[in-house]
């Protein structure tokens, strides 16, 4: 079968807004250790572990009551708590939106610097504190909170990357955390 001419490879040095928002891409900074598969260096990941667990910068989003509606019907729910004006109450994975807000802020602190064509997105969970409307004004940063490598079924290892961001309203209330786990997988060693 042809390759799809609607699909292009990403650029290997693009930002990837979402694991940018809890400093999966971008430059690690300083004190990186490159690992290592069977004594030679991988061309995987570079890790900064003087970051984990660090929080990075903050940013700032409006929830608003028309992104809740679009965003809604976009997941082809029909809740009405989602379209009422009053109570204009975001759902549950509407906090995904934040990937097109951060810009590069996931960049300018990276705990880890991912291979993004090897990337995969493992696990995704909201935990929520209190409700979000309509009109409110999240502030969140983000962390790499831990990672770690196991070895693959088929062969090589893999890097596992979690993250977290903790979302605050306009009142300075944690209202929010999304976790979030990515996984780089290896190429089998060639010998």
């Amino acid at each position: 079968m042809p390759p799809d001419p609607r699909r292009r490879p990403l650029p290997r040095a693009a930002p990837l807004a979402s694991l940018a928002s809890f400093g999966c891409s971008g430059p690690a900074e300083g004190g990186t250790a490159a690992r290592k598969h069977s004594g030679r260096l991988s061309s995987m990941a570079e890790i900064n572990r003087s970051l984990i667990g660090k929080w990075g910068p903050e940013g700032k989003m409006r929830v608003e009551f028309g992104k809740i509606r679009e965003f809604a019907r976009a997941v082809k729910e029909d809740n009405p708590l989602y379209f009422d004006e009053a109570l204009c109450l975001a759902p549950p994975t509407f906090l995904m939106t934040m990937a097109l807000w951060i810009g590069g802020l996931g960049e300018s602190r990276s705990a880890v610097k991912l291979d993004l064509p090897r990337v995969l997105h493992g696990e995704q969970e909201f935990e929520y504190v209190k409700p979000i409307h309509g009109g409110d004004v999240l502030t969140f940063r983000s962390r790499t909170k831990e990672v770690f490598e196991k070895e693959g079924k088929r062969g090589g290892n893999m890097l596992f990357v979690v993250g977290e961001t903790e979302f605050r309203n306009q009142h300075g209330e944690v209202v929010a955390y999304s976790r979030s786990t990515v996984i780089e997988t290896a190429a089998p060693l060639q010998e």
